[in-house]
């Protein structure tokens, strides 16, 4: 009989049915990837396919012990339920098909995109899409919702997917004339880095300067798309490899006969990766719009309202009062906001130590930070960290 170390353990079979066309799909390969590096080897099987391609005529006599999965497809999700296989779904959550889920947080993902155009004093805003697929749905209700919650009115343009060249022509012509009729200054989140990109075209073929009259805020981070753009766009990164990462966390305990949660896991954006399209102040006073910018630039290098000033060349009673006036806030609370924006950043993003993040924030000490921090987020920075983490 062979020995303990004769014996050959059995490595999962894992099979991955996730889009291979977009940048989010091939991040959640990636966040897979690693989880299976770090605890234990899987086979696993991937082949290139889009988010709406049928299920492969195989997948109904594979057999194998667990499948992640992102399909907007039903024949292929009711293929998979018939599979009788452990299966984790990282799509939004659209209709109750019985299968584990962990996916972006529409939620949050809205509060990041208002809070982005807020710090650049924004009062006019809207939203883009050019699908009309069910997560559109999702993203524009959180979005308009958290608008709605600041007291703004969202202009919104929806509409389906162009089928074919003179089809995006047409449509073409059409957001070039919803965005020539918008209020501006005015900063449009689009519902993907796709919305984005044809929203910055359709601005500069109707001579609509970006970001100076439309600033404009994708979500994906698909670098490639973002850099074809002119001038290039900002965006939302989801932190998809996270969502993958967590899903063959999951998958894993499922394989193990573990229970699986009944309410989605939700990962939170990794946040904005700031570019051209939206590297702009919203306000019409040019003083104020200085002041903004420096701030937005110096928050974390210990400034203080008196360097505002010297910068703007004005009083800092003016200072105050057309902050006030226009933000509804003061100069030193916006400092301490921005600042804030990036420890939050920092504690989400990144394993840094509180003192490292204090050194590189502005903060005195860790201590300070922590003080500052819980009274801004609710709960202590290694607490928070710890859910973040957890989605």
């Amino acid at each position: 009989m062979p020995n303990d170390s004769q014996v050959m353990t059995r490595v999962p079979r894992i099979l991955l049915l996730i889009e291979t066309s977009k940048a989010y799909g091939r991040r959640l390969l990636e966040g897979i990837g690693r989880y299976a590096e770090t605890h234990g080897r899987w086979s696993m099987y991937v082949e290139e396919r889009g988010l709406h391609d049928r299920q492969p005529a195989w997948l109904k006599s594979w057999q194998g012990d667990g499948i992640i999965f992102r399909s907007m497809a039903p024949s292929m999700i009711n293929a998979i339920r018939t599979s009788n296989v452990p299966a984790v779904d990282t799509n939004s959550k659209i209709t109750d098909h019985g299968f584990p889920l962990v996916y972006a947080d529409e939620q949050a993902i809205a509060r990041v995109a208002v809070e982005h155009f807020r710090g650049r004093g924004f009062v006019n805003v809207g939203f883009c899409a050019i699908e009309n697929d069910p997560w559109v749905t999702l993203r524009h209700d959180a979005y308009q919702a958290e608008t709605t919650r600041h007291g703004f009115h969202c202009h919104c343009w929806l509409a389906p997917k162009a089928n074919a060249g003179h089809g995006w022509e047409r449509q073409s012509r059409q957001l070039s004339s919803w965005v020539d009729g918008l209020p501006k200054p005015i900063a449009i989140f689009a519902a993907n880095d796709v919305a984005g990109m044809r929203l910055v075209d359709a601005c500069n073929r109707a001579d609509v300067a970006v970001p100076e009259q439309v600033a404009v805020l994708g979500a994906d981070n698909d670098e490639v798309l973002d850099m074809l753009t002119s001038p290039p766009l900002s965006s939302i990164d989801p932190d998809a490899a996270r969502i993958g990462f967590e899903a063959a966390r999951l998958l894993d305990r499922m394989i193990r006969g573990e229970p699986w949660p009944a309410e989605p896991l939700l990962i939170v954006p990794a946040g904005v990766v700031s570019r051209q399209s939206t590297d702009i102040t919203a306000v019409d006073d040019p003083q104020l719009a200085v002041a903004l910018t420096f701030i937005r630039h110096h928050a974390c290098d210990g400034i203080s309202v008196d360097d505002v000033t010297r910068v703007v060349d004005v009083s800092r009673a003016t200072l105050e009062r057309r902050f006030a006036s226009h933000l509804n806030r003061t100069p030193k609370e916006e400092i301490f906001r921005v600042r804030m924006e990036h420890v939050e950043r920092f504690v989400t993003r990144t394993d840094d130590s509180l003192a490292e993040i204090a050194g590189r924030t502005g903060f005195a000490t860790a201590s300070h930070l922590s003080t500052a921090f819980k009274r801004t987020f609710g709960k202590p920075p290694n607490d928070y960290r710890k859910d973040a983490n957890r989605g």
